[in-house]
């Protein structure tokens, strides 16, 4: 009798271990899918510096997004507060600088890319004088995808700490950014793409 007692017991007990394995597992699993199905913390986006977005870089703290205002293409003051809500890439640009200039077809290529998902935002630092260049320049290298925006103050370049021109910086829906590259790049890039993807994703 006391035998069958302790068999029950010593049954009962490894039932018990059987099913607190199999919670301990499936609690294991679940954790790695939810770590899995997560968007990249703000550090991991350093993952995308390859190819042709290779100098992108990932600044921690992140800094500020700027409340530097800029006008659109009717003359109406904004900032980029404007676009709260959405994913932007700011990207500070010139006429006279050849890297910027040359970018320009990439950054449409990836608003058309993205259209209605994503904003590319090129603000011009050219001067007042400038600005029908600017606006004439943007329309030809830009095929039509891409807003005019300018800041004849320059200020913006200031506000983002831009090294130098162009600057590009991703922003999340928050305002929150994400990364940065100084420097031309090709946005139209399976890379640019991928780094997109992510931060829509956020």
């Amino acid at each position: 009798m006391a035998e069958e007692a302790l068999k029950v017991k010593k049954g009962g007990f490894a039932v018990w271990i059987g099913a607190a394995a199999a919670l301990a597992a499936a609690a294991a699993l679940y954790g790695l899918f939810a770590l899995s199905s997560k968007p990249p913390a703000n550090g991991s986006y350093a993952r995308f510096a390859t190819g042709a977005i290779a100098k992108l870089q990932v600044k921690t703290p992140a800094p500020e997004q700027p409340t530097q205002a800029f006008t659109d293409a009717g003359g109406r003051a904004m900032s980029l507060a404007d676009f709260r809500g959405e994913v932007v890439l700011l990207n500070v640009w010139a006429t006279w600088c050849g890297p910027c200039v040359t970018e320009l077809p990439a950054l449409a290529g990836l608003q058309r890319r993205f259209e209605g998902r994503l904003k590319v935002v090129p603000v011009s630092v050219d001067s007042e004088g400038k600005r029908a260049d600017a606006q004439a320049m943007l329309a030809e290298r830009g095929g039509g995808a891409l807003g005019f925006y300018i800041d004849p103050t320059r200020g913006m370049a200031f506000a983002v700490s831009s090294p130098g021109l162009p600057t590009t910086i991703l922003y999340d829906r928050e305002g929150r950014e994400l990364a940065r590259l100084a420097g031309g790049a090709d946005w139209d890039s399976p890379e640019a793409a991928a780094l997109i993807e992510a931060a829509l994703a956020s």
